[in-house]
């Protein structure tokens, strides 16, 4: 129910830029402890509101929208997520950078750039899963317990 809540108002308010930063820094806490969950949860309303508040007037105004701001700011702190939690969204968030490359307005563009910088960075990122394995044989000496010489180590192929 709180879950529920948190979602409700961070998709259904807009949040002015002195406000910003303190949300976002909440959702990347939260995207943090658990990215699939997160993703799950705000991702699709996220992208479906910046879909919706996308169309061409808004597209070609030059003092911008402020729900459209909000909800490039919130995208674009989304997609730091971890690039195994993002590939899943992959349609959807190219769809959006397909939808508003052609916005005009100066702050909501560089948001945008900022989203696009966060998700190469994600999607390039190497992503610990299993921490276990790191702290393994720990009295051992360091080169006969190298991760990458462990036969156990299993790859998920899509």
């Amino acid at each position: 129910m709180i879950r529920e809540k948190i979602i409700d108002y961070l998709t259904n308010s807009f949040f002015s830029s002195k406000a910003r930063p303190l949300v976002t820094s909440l959702i990347r806490a939260i995207l943090k402890n658990n990215p699939a969950e997160t993703l799950k949860y705000l991702l699709p309303q996220t992208c479906e509101k910046i879909m919706n508040n996308s169309e061409t007037s808004v597209l070609n105004d030059h003092k911008g929208d402020l729900a459209l701001v909000w909800y490039l700011t919130l995208f674009s702190e989304l997609v730091r997520a971890r690039g195994d939690a993002l590939i899943i969204y992959k349609q959807m968030i190219m769809s959006v950078f397909h939808r508003c490359i052609h916005i005009i307005h100066k702050d909501s563009y560089k948001i945008l750039g900022s989203a696009a910088k966060h998700l190469l960075n994600s999607l390039s990122n190497i992503y610990p899963i299993d921490c276990r394995r790191t702290i393994e044989n720990i009295d051992e000496v360091f080169i006969d317990v190298l991760p990458i010489r462990v036969n156990s180590f299993s790859f998920e192929s899509d």
